[in-house]
């Protein structure tokens, strides 16, 4: 069974959408966690995103030299998305779910639009 997803767009469960994690605007992948220890020498201070109240998520780019970088920001993005162009209301956007042209680039980041 997929894992259900409470929201107001209806999404119900992953099935209909795709997790996408971020390092600020980078896209990242391969994500795992490191202790919050490790996490806060490494990365000093950048809020990062919680695993559980033990540990972080880390990732690495998507392309480029290997790196290890804190994600920042987990997007879900709708299968079957509407691809509006983006604006002020996914940069500034408090919840995961977007459907817009930016695919979780800037949502909820609040800065930038394509």
């Amino acid at each position: 069974m997929a894992a259900i997803i409470s929201s107001r767009k209806g999404i119900t469960d992953m099935s209909q959408a795709i997790a996408k994690y971020f390092s600020d605007d980078q896209e990242v992948k391969n994500i795992h966690v490191i202790k919050n220890d490790d996490f806060s020498a490494r990365f000093p201070g950048v809020k990062g995103v919680k695993n559980d109240g033990y540990s972080k998520f880390v990732a690495h780019p998507l392309e480029g030299p290997y790196a290890v970088l804190p994600v920042t920001r987990i997007i879900i993005f709708k299968k079957n998305p509407s691809l509006h162009k983006c604006d002020a209301r996914c940069q500034n956007a408090k919840g995961r779910i977007c459907e817009c042209s930016c695919g979780g680039k800037y949502h909820g980041a609040g800065y930038g639009a394509e």
